[in-house]
């Protein structure tokens, strides 16, 4: 956050990971799109839920890694000023997040960001998971959620379960 040994490094890769993740579940999405359109019969919605189900999970599962990147890129991160060895008024709240490039202080009243708390702002520790409550809960319902939608999702379009009872019955028929 800081400007820390390897900054760049953890600053591209969470570029990388954006773009990464929103590559993956989007082109997944438009290939549950055609499979759909190709396969299955009936209203919009029986033809379609599977789409949807995966469009949900390709905006969910990015919302933790976009909202990374801007926090990291903007480094949104509110501290006391002199945590930042910043003079102890160099804001009138007393807190800042780091200076810009040209040393303009940026006013804040939080204490860390969404993700974590302020302990983390100097770059020093490397978060693994998220500290802060909001974090959390964008973690749990947004990131593992989409998963679920993404699960949901495929297994209606592909015809999944079907198949893996069809199967059970077969092998269990041949004893």
């Amino acid at each position: 956050m800081n400007g820390g040994a390897g900054a760049a490094s953890v600053e591209f890769f969470h570029g990388f990971q954006v773009a990464l993740m929103m590559t993956v579940m989007f082109n997944l999405t438009q290939f549950v799109y055609w499979r759909c359109a190709k396969t299955r019969k009936g209203t919009l919605w029986q033809v379609h839920a599977p789409t949807v189900y995966t469009l949900i999970a390709a905006v969910l599962t990015n919302v933790q890694p976009l909202g990374i990147l801007v926090t990291s890129s903007w480094m949104l991160c509110c501290a006391s000023c002199t945590s930042f060895d910043y003079p102890a008024n160099c804001t009138d709240t007393g807190r800042t997040f780091p200076a810009w490039g040209d040393g303009t202080f940026r006013p804040c009243n939080g204490g860390g960001n969404i993700f974590w708390d302020e302990s983390y702002c100097h770059g020093a520790k490397l978060p693994i998971m998220p500290t802060q409550v909001k974090g959390w809960i964008i973690q749990v319902c947004c990131t593992w959620g989409g998963f679920v939608f993404m699960f949901f999702g495929l297994m209606q379009a592909t015809q999944m379960h079907r198949k893996l009872i069809s199967r059970w019955r077969q092998i269990r028929n041949q004893h």
